[in-house]
């Protein structure tokens, strides 16, 4: 009896003291998580106190992701030196694996009524049927053939360009690529106004204007296609096979108001298994590379020097330690739980471009230009 009573005391104590231990754990990571973000001016460090949804993302979705240094070291003109060399060796690199002119788009002489298109990420059973009006909307030749740019500018949708006035730096590109139909218009001083090209999900089709299932509906979307003015209109509609009722939605619009639109479309073909060959080559292979990582390939091949605007895939601000939108444009805040899980690795595509930032392959500006 005196074994069973010495062995009952013991196993509360040791319950009590994890219940202590756990309770101090708490108290200390309850400071630690909800501190507000902090830089170390005496070491240069970013200090990764950025709350929870932050902590999360650094902790479980990339763990490979190496803080900043300086910030100077990001945004200094004088400092950063482009590399012409090496930024031509990566054009090669990518020749390699994608024709990035050929494959911009489908064209009019490359395919024919009832021929059957795949999916780049679903499964082979699901086929497209190319249709007489679909043939009708594609260009005679790319859009891209024999195009080359000496200054162009890729922008992300990040919320780090929320108040940046970057704007006006942005319209002084080239050519300036956008990504998801992203809004400008309201937004122009952070993000300027010209558009040379814009990427169009299917998927914002029912996510921003109800499938044009309304009269209000389709008037807003002419509205915001007549405001790209001879731009490029970049649809991936072959990614995957959930698409399929939505581009058939957009081709009966493209047809009905041909006339009405001056937008040059563009439906890139499968190319996506080629450009994450690519890339698979730098360690960077995630479920699915992002719009933003895609536009910087495109841009890569047609541009001699590439900046990159919008690309900060955490829900802070580097400098001042404000929380920030996931878009510039979403006021909801940010959300840093399933999205990369599930598809994008988007800590590990920020490293990588960070790399080649320094290395003068590309200019990646997360700091205000005013």
């Amino acid at each position: 009896m005196v074994r069973i009573a010495s062995a009952v005391v013991f196993s509360m104590f040791s319950v009590v003291l994890l219940i202590l231990s756990f309770l101090s754990y708490v108290s200390i990571k309850k400071i630690y998580i909800f501190t507000a973000p902090k830089y170390s001016h005496a070491t240069g460090m970013y200090m990764f106190h950025a709350g929870f949804r932050t902590q999360f993302a650094l902790k479980f979705l990339d763990q490979s992701f190496i803080p900043l240094t300086t910030t100077e070291e990001m945004q200094s003109a004088t400092e950063w030196k482009f590399n012409q060399t090496a930024i031509m060796q990566q054009r090669e690199e990518i020749s390699h694996y994608v024709d990035v002119p050929n494959n911009f788009s489908l064209t009019k002489d490359r395919v024919r009524v009832g021929q059957l298109m795949h999916y780049d990420y679903s499964s082979h059973k699901y086929v497209f049927a190319i249709s007489g009006n679909f043939k009708s909307l594609l260009p005679d030749s790319s859009p891209i053939l024999n195009k080359h740019y000496n200054m162009c500018a890729v922008v992300g949708n990040s919320g780090i360009l929320t108040g940046s006035r970057c704007g006006p730096e942005i319209d002084k590109f080239n050519f300036i690529f956008r990504c998801n139909f992203a809004p400008t218009e309201i937004y122009h001083r952070d993000v300027g106004r010209k558009t040379n090209m814009t990427t169009f999900n299917p998927s914002i089709l029912e996510r921003y204007y109800n499938n044009l299932l309304t009269i209000q509906d389709r008037n807003n979307f002419l509205l915001r296609l007549k405001k790209l003015d001879g731009a490029i209109l970049w649809i991936p509609a072959f990614f995957f096979h959930t698409s399929a009722p939505v581009t058939r939605t957009l081709i009966d619009f493209f047809i009905e108001h041909k006339d009405q639109l001056n937008v040059q479309l563009a439906f890139p073909g499968n190319i996506m298994h080629y450009i994450n060959s690519y890339w698979k080559t730098k360690q960077l292979s995630p479920k699915r590379l992002s719009t933003g990582i895609l536009m910087y390939t495109l841009a890569s091949a047609m541009c001699e020097e590439v900046h990159l605007y919008g690309f900060w895939p955490f829900g802070w601000d580097p400098i001042s330690g404000k929380g920030l939108p996931y878009h510039y444009f979403d006021k909801k805040g940010t959300k840093f739980t399933t999205k990369w899980q599930e598809s994008h690795q988007l800590p590990a595509e920020f490293k990588l471009l960070h790399t080649l930032h320094t290395e003068g392959m590309v200019r990646l500006s997360v700091a205000p230009c005013a």
